[in-house]
Parts: structure tokens; sequence; C-alpha cells
């Protein structure tokens, strides 16, 4: 039996599928519907940022039909949805529940009905940080990792807001990356023409340490933050992203034999080389073990150039000045270096390979000096 349309029941049923539907809904949803099918018109937005002592706050006015509300939250995504509530909580004591279909059967209703779907948690969507190389880092930029020892830890984001707003000073802009080396998070705080940076495991807290750097450059002058210099750590870091580069390169690399060679065949790099596999051997597993011996020459610099032939130029204390820097390089660059890199696998070219994966590792970024 088919139910008319206009029967208790179907109103039941049409009521209860309107509910449900209702109840899927954020506020700010519920608005804009309202205002888009029964008026034609589009709510209207003005943000404010608030600094107070847990942060910075979002106040967002919401303007529509001449009615204005006000509501603040940790983001605009929060304030937007609580000004919605409020407006909509007006709409229903106006006695316009139908303009915005909020549905219940008296005013008690309709409010129940708005503050469970404000119940909701809103979810903040998550941005990824940019993810940088440590070698497009600037290390100019004042930099600091954590507070001294004498810096208590707060809210330096609104302090500087707050200055910011007193003084009627440019708002400072923040700008968050990842370090691909060590996953930390760095926000850069620009103010004009000056910067400041923190690095964290967390963005907030970084953004609060840039935030403290620009506050100290403001009050004491730029001079008070150039002692926060990270190029030594920056320095070591760019290092372990080249180890982990080398790395990644020979794991892809399929004949690491021919790379290998290419690569010590750099006249830049080195002068000479020599390879030799030895001690081939098969394990009672059947597994194929080599040991690769590789042979390079340090190339000759510039300064070596320059010193022959120019003894009859030298005075005796400058010759012993030279050979005893001579002595010294020496000791730290010497002219032939040898590595021995082991290498297994189910065949004799495969443990060949994979001893040459290990040379390419250690080669790629190796330097005399070391």
């Amino acid at each position: 039996m088919t139910e008319r349309p206009n029967s208790p029941v179907s109103k039941l049923a049409k009521s209860k599928a309107e509910l449900e539907m209702f109840m899927r809904k954020t506020p700010l949803m519920v608005l804009e519907e309202g205002a888009k099918g029964s008026f034609q018109q589009t709510p209207s937005w003005a943000c404010s940022e608030i600094p107070n002592t847990v942060g910075l706050e979002f106040e967002m006015t919401l303007n529509l039909r001449g009615k204005t509300v006000k509501a603040r939250g940790n983001s605009k995504k929060i304030a937007k949805q609580k000004a919605a509530l409020d407006y909509l909580h007006h709409m229903v004591n106006d006695g316009k529940s139908a303009e915005f279909s909020i549905p219940g059967e008296t005013a008690e209703e309709a409010h129940a009905n708005l503050n469970t779907i404000a119940e909701r948690p809103v979810e903040e969507p998550k941005r990824a940080a940019a993810a940088v190389s440590v070698k497009d880092v600037d290390k100019s930029i004042p930099t600091a990792k954590s507070f001294p020892e004498n810096v208590p830890e707060k809210n330096y984001v609104g302090a500087l807001q707050e200055k910011c707003q007193k003084h009627k000073l440019e708002a400072p802009a923040y700008e968050d990356s990842k370090i691909e080396a060590t996953s930390e998070f760095m926000v850069t705080c620009t103010m004009g023409n000056q910067q400041t940076r923190g690095i964290k495991p967390k963005i907030k807290l970084a953004k609060n340490l840039a935030a403290w750097l620009m506050l100290k450059t403001l009050e004491e002058g730029v001079e008070a933050v150039q002692a926060f210099d990270l190029t030594e750590q920056f320095d070591e870091l760019e290092e372990e992203e080249d180890r982990a580069t080398a790395q990644k390169a020979a794991f892809e690399t399929k004949d690491k034999k021919s790379t290998l060679i290419d690569l010590l065949s750099d006249k830049a790099r080195f002068a000479d080389y020599r390879m030799e596999f030895v001690y081939p051997s098969v394990s009672t597993h059947g597994v194929h073990q080599v040991l690769l011996n590789v042979f390079i020459s340090r190339p000759v610099s510039p300064d070596d150039d320059l010193q022959i032939g120019a003894e009859h130029t030298q005075t005796e204390e400058i010759m012993k000045a030279t050979a005893e820097k001579e002595r010294e390089q020496k000791k730290n660059m010497p002219d032939v270096t040898q590595k021995t890199f082991s290498g297994h696998g189910p065949s004799e070219e495969a443990a060949q390979q994979c001893a040459c994966k290990s040379a390419l590792i250690h080669y790629y970024t190796f330097d005399f000096t070391n």
C-alpha cells in the first residue's frame, strides 16, 4: 500500500530525512545555503587578528541582510563557524528557521538542532610544509633552535603582533618549510627587509622562536641577533644530506661498476685511479663474496704548480714555512689513498656490483681533506 504524499506517515518520513541531512552539515553550510536559496545573497566577512596571552586569535565579523555578528577562534575557520552559529540562533529567534531550513517544530527544537551540529569538531585542513634542501637555505638569516637559558618561553608571536599594532608597524609575515635532512620545521619571520628564523620539531614552536628573534631585533637592534648563526650546523646538515643523496643514487643505479668508473675518471677530482677485485669466494650457502680495492691519486693543485721553480725567489724563512705547510698538507691530503669495500650476492657479478655500490656511496662525497 502506497502512502499518500500528505499523510502523517509520509510527513514524518520526510521530516526524519530532512533532519538526517541537516545533521551532516556545519553551521557555515546552513548559513550559506539559506542565504543563497532564500535571499540570493552571499554573507560578507571581515577578519581581525587579536593577540592574547595564549596565542593569536582571529575575530571574524559576519554581515548578512543588515545583521552583524562577531566571533573569535584560534583559526579563521573556527571563528567563522562560531559566527555562523550565532547568526542562525538569531534567525530562529526572529522566526526565520524555515528560510535557513533549520528543522524543529518549536524554536527550542531548532536551537537544539543547531547546537547539535555545532558540537561536531571542525577539522582544520592540514597543509604540508614545503620541503627544502639545506643547500637552498639562506645561512645569513639569524636563526635559533632553542631559547637561551635566561629567556622565558612565552607567547612571542602575540607579543610581536601587539608591539606592531602599538607602534603602527608592518605586521610580520611567517613562512614555514620542512628541512629534508632532519624533518624539522623552519619558520621564517619577515618584517620589511629584516628576517629571523626558528627551527623546531613543531611549526608552532619554530614560529614562536622566529617571533622572539624579531622582537629582539626591534627592541635591541640588528646587532643583537647576529650571534644567532647556525652556519656550522647547516654545513653539517648539508654533508648529511649529500651522503643521503649519494646513498639514494647508488641504490638506484643499475650498473654500479660503470657508474663508479665514470666517477673515478673525473680528472678534476682524481688524478688517477685503479680498481681491483680480490679474494673471490663462495660460501657453503652459495653466496659469492669479493673485496674491491680502490686506489686514487690526488690531483695537482694550482698551489703546487706555483711552487715549482720558485725556490730561488724565496728566503730561508719562507722556504721553511712552505716546507712545513707542505708537510701538513700531505698529512691531511695524501697523494694516493686506498680503500677496500666488500660485496656479496648470488653471483660473482652481483657481488662485484654490491662492492661498487659501497664505493659509490663513499666517493660521491669524498674529499682528500677528510
